[in-house]
């Protein structure tokens, strides 16, 4: 992920440069970002796939080496910074609120948003106020985050309609669709789990040091869930030991199986949400419907079992 970041970072330095040094030779271009000739390449080759809307060839950038001599065209608007109208600036303001509501005190976007906030007109930030809803527990949960410490939960289950306690090792707090969720891992059942933290009855940071993995990636879960009236209804039936799926994500019905299983209807909060959730459960799910996405889902599991070969 850094080094996609990286490459994103230099690709957006890169194009400006280039256009005001149109015809610079490989050997300059390669010096002034440290990269060799071959990344060079696969910079350009890239953003041979990037543009305006539309996409068609008139659309999209020209970035090639003729010779020796790096060129790039049909990228004007990158020759000059880009502005903001005062609506976009006020809800990038807006959003910097709600992220710093989250993420706690940032001193590179406290500066950003004193930049923003500044630039913005006078009066303007009068009429902006976020309000995120946040539980009392999640205090408690913010904090063991930046401890690294375990934490002991009396949580309440929704498809059970019963209260369990469980420890459980943070590793990350997401916002999704005006709800709060802890994720974790859950030693209760010895597997990574995910807490609606307005469920949560009570919170205790422990002593024991929370354990993260070190390929935890927390951007697999930039989309937890996500509820909209285009959202396609779906009907799953979950084995007994998936049913943790009715505790996260808010359901249209369910109703208990003759072999144990549990007929679910939920609405998919968009189509790479459920596949990774489908993905998970496995065996421990059958789509019922639609069609579609059960042929979907075929295809995908396909598409990973043929890179594993």
């Amino acid at each position: 992920m850094a080094e996609l970041e990286d490459r994103f970072r230099r690709l957006l330095l890169l194009v400006p440069y280039v256009l005001r040094n149109n015809g610079a030779t490989v050997e300059e271009v390669c010096e002034r970002f440290a990269i060799t000739r071959t990344e060079l390449v696969a910079d350009l080759n890239l953003l041979f796939m990037c543009g305006l809307p539309g996409y068609g060839p008139g659309d999209l950038i020209e970035a090639y080496i003729d010779g020796d001599q790096v060129w790039i065209r049909m990228a004007d608007y990158f020759s000059r910074p880009m502005r903001l109208t005062p609506a976009e600036g006020l809800m990038l303001y807006a959003g910097g609120q709600a992220l710093a509501a989250v993420s706690g005190p940032d001193p590179a976007l406290e500066r950003a948003m004193e930049h923003l906030s500044n630039a913005l007109t006078p009066g303007a930030l009068e009429r902006v106020s976020v309000g995120l809803e946040a539980p009392e527990e999640l205090t408690v949960v913010k904090q063991a985050l930046e401890d690294r410490r375990r934490l002991h939960l009396v949580y309440q289950s929704q498809s059970k309609d019963e209260v369990t306690e469980r420890d459980v090792d943070p590793w990350a707090l997401l916002l999704s669709d005006g709800r709060w969720y802890l994720l974790g891992y859950c030693h209760r059942v010895t597997d990574e789990r995910i807490f609606r933290v307005d469920r949560i009855r009570s919170v205790v940071q422990l002593d024991e040091t929370a354990h993260i993995p070190d390929d935890f990636d927390l951007s697999q879960y930039e989309s937890v869930y996500f509820e909209s009236d285009e959202a396609m209804t779906v009907t799953l039936d979950i084995a007994p030991r998936a049913n943790w799926v009715c505790d996260y994500y808010p359901l249209l019905s369910q109703e208990p199986l003759e072999d144990g299983w549990i007929r679910i209807r939920l609405k998919a909060g968009g189509m790479a949400w459920l596949e990774r959730l489908l993905l998970r459960l496995g065996p421990e799910a059958r789509v019922i419907e639609p069609e579609s996405l059960r042929q979907r889902l075929k295809a995908t599991a396909r598409s990973l079992a043929r890179r594993y070969v």
